[in-house]
């Protein structure tokens, strides 16, 4: 019992610490840094995650976990800004996971990115009903802001690209609410790892 105990202890240290060391230096980092970080050897980061994007899944399952606990305290009313602002600072926290996850052709990572987009359908039907979301768009306009967005984090960084980013969601969000803000709300989530950790 006491094994399972520390694996399971050793897993969440290896998270928390591959989104802290993500959030630094980014989702290509060398892998070492992850398990110097979280305090364990090489072995035991490969027993618990094979490859760079069996870990990229589960940094990103942390985020989409506090997303989804957080979703709850954000305005309905004005649900998809908040959510847009909250996953564009997601995504200039670790710069190059997004576009890790969206190049992964892996079951894990698939059924992480059905139940972030679940949260963005619900939010744009929401809208919708409200009679906020242009007539001719659809879930994937939606989902294209955080797909361009990456285009901006990869020629930007630091606070140049939190600022561009930021500008670049509100001109997309004009294009798709009939109601879009001039500014996108403060984003909220904190994100340090696994909720369990």
């Amino acid at each position: 019992m006491a094994e399972r105990r520390d694996a399971v202890r050793n897993r969440r240290l290896i998270v928390a610490a591959a989104e802290a060391v993500f959030r630094e230096e980014g989702a290509a980092v060398p892998l070492d840094r992850v398990a110097q970080r979280a305090g364990v050897g090489r072995g035991t980061l490969y027993r618990h995650f094979p490859d760079r994007l069996a870990l990229v899944a589960a940094v990103y399952a942390a985020r989409v976990d506090a997303l989804e606990r957080h979703v709850g305290t954000l305005p309905p009313e004005r649900l998809v800004e908040h959510l847009v602002a909250e996953i564009g600072a997601q995504q200039v926290a670790a710069p190059g996971l997004f576009g890790a996850v969206h190049a992964a052709d892996d079951p894990a990572v698939a059924e992480v990115e059905r139940r972030a987009g679940a949260l963005l359908d619900a939010a744009l039907a929401d809208a919708r009903a409200r009679g906020r979301v242009r007539p001719d768009v659809t879930a994937d306009d939606l989902r294209l802001l955080f797909a361009m967005s990456e285009g901006v984090l990869a020629v930007e960084s630091g606070d140049a690209a939190a600022r561009h980013l930021r500008r670049a969601l509100v001109l997309g969000l004009r294009g798709l609410l009939v109601d879009a803000p001039d500014e996108l709300p403060a984003a909220t989530l904190v994100v340090d790892g696994p909720a369990d950790a």
